[in-house]
């Protein structure tokens, strides 16, 4: 399989735009590593420690231990779940890693979920889903969403939690995830208080042959961002409807259970979700249709909050030993949750 990202210099039409303490981050520990064939195991094996140059300590939560959950079809999946010291039962946030649907575990976003479940004084449910092409998208948000039932049905006397006070979260492919399972919640009648996301991905890019077809000025003007760039993002995409069959009964069956998951801006309907916070970054590909989802949020009536993180690339939030982007990412996502689900 060919790479998906040089990792050399950063390119020159985006060197501008970023930080420079990302800068040195990234020439120090990144650009100076030869690109080569990317292998999805190795990959996957790497992938949870890729960012660990930038990443910080973070806090030791009460208790940590695995469980599980049941996710699509009444198969049972992995969580991991972060207590806090005070006596529960406790309000609950549940986070759906990144990794562009075929990556990602219950490493990724530990020290995300730490920070939270210390600072926010909540239980947090990280969420192992499945993962593509051994399994049909959309099988992270089918997993995720079944998660969600299971925690808000179960999770009072499963893990000590509050149903009533539920907040969802996630980074990227994970961020998507969220917000899509918010519609789904609301349908279901299941209780959100609120979404707080980062970078999500939004738009469904198999239908743009270049970074140019794309309707997005942040598509074009990163389309060689370092650590997410166009090339990374349709080799991820590639990865996802690869694990469509190719034909017959079994792939219908499975394009119809895409709905309008591809696109998260064909959501049929945007009004009546709950407070939603979305994080972008300055320098990533997927930062205007993120701020786009934002507004279509606003236009449906709903409690919105964005911020735009200047100077840094898609996976920021993992580098808060340095940034102090991503360390305010971490402090707002857990102050917006503590006054959310303790108000």
């Amino acid at each position: 399989m060919s790479s998906h990202e040089a990792l050399n210099p950063i390119h020159p039409a985006v060197l501008p735009h970023l930080d420079p303490v990302f800068v040195q981050l990234y020439n120090e520990h990144v650009a100076n590593t030869p690109a080569g064939p990317i292998d999805l195991s190795v990959l996957r094996t790497k992938y949870s420690v890729l960012y660990s140059y930038g990443t910080g300590p973070a806090p030791d939560c009460a208790r940590v231990y695995d469980s599980e959950v049941t996710g699509h079809n009444g198969d049972l999946i992995p969580v991991r779940v972060y207590e806090p010291a005070t006596p529960g039962p406790w309000p609950v946030h549940v986070d759906y890693h990144g990794g562009g649907w075929g990556l990602g575990d219950l490493d990724t976003e530990a020290h995300i979920c730490k920070h939270i479940c210390v600072k926010a004084n909540v239980c947090v449910i990280d969420v192992a889903y499945r993962l593509v092409p051994e399994h049909a998208f959309p099988i992270g948000i089918q997993d995720s969403f079944a998660a969600l039932q299971y925690i808000s049905a179960h999770g009072a006397d499963k893990f000590n939690i509050d149903p009533t006070r539920v907040s969802l979260g996630g980074v990227s492919a994970g961020g998507n995830i969220a917000l899509i399972c918010a519609h789904l919640a609301r349908d279901a009648q299941i209780p959100l208080k609120l979404v707080a996301v980062g970078t999500p991905t939004i738009d469904d890019i198999s239908k743009y042959k270049s970074a140019a077809d794309a309707p997005w000025p942040s598509m074009q003007s990163m389309e060689h961002a370092p650590t997410l760039n166009w090339a990374r993002l349709k080799w991820f995409d590639n990865l996802k409807w690869q694990s469509i069959a190719s034909e017959g009964p079994t792939r219908d069956a499975q394009l119809a259970a895409v709905k309008w998951y591809a696109n998260a801006l064909q959501a049929p309907d945007f009004t009546g979700l709950p407070k939603t916070v979305i994080y972008t970054a300055g320098c990533d590909p997927l930062r205007d249709e993120g701020e786009t989802y934002a507004r279509k949020l606003i236009e449906g009536g709903n409690e919105v909050a964005q911020k735009r993180f200047a100077g840094v690339p898609h996976p920021f939030m993992h580098m808060d030993k340095d940034l102090w982007q991503a360390k305010e990412f971490i402090d707002m996502t857990a102050d917006h949750i503590k006054a959310t689900l303790h108000q």
